[in-house]
């Protein structure tokens, strides 16, 4: 029981969270950045930026501005040291709707 009890504990802390932040730059254009550990996929945070995007455009039509295949590690600092976190960076452009 204590051995399943620390693998799910390992688990839960080798596969981290996600946060996906979203910030207004201009009228229908946010910048939306997607963190998390080395061990999500960038499809995993294309998704949560894809999925923040469409809500903060209201259900309206959008596109994706920037590298959809950038994927950067950058060394973020914890009470553990540090750690390796994925980041991707997105600009959501809210399109009008034809008339």
């Amino acid at each position: 029981m204590k051995a399943l009890l620390l693998t799910g504990c390992i688990a839960l802390t080798l596969t981290g969270c996600t946060f996906t932040g979203v910030n207004e730059i201009a009228p229908g254009q946010y910048m939306i950045t997607s963190h998390g550990s080395i061990f999500n996929s960038r499809e995993g945070l294309l998704e949560n930026i894809n999925q923040k995007a469409a809500k903060a455009c209201d259900g309206k039509p959008y596109h994706l501005e920037g590298d959809t295949g950038a994927n950067m590690v950058v060394a973020t600092q914890t009470h553990l040291g540090s750690t390796p976190t994925t980041i991707l960076g997105l600009k959501a452009v809210c399109e009008e709707r034809a008339q």
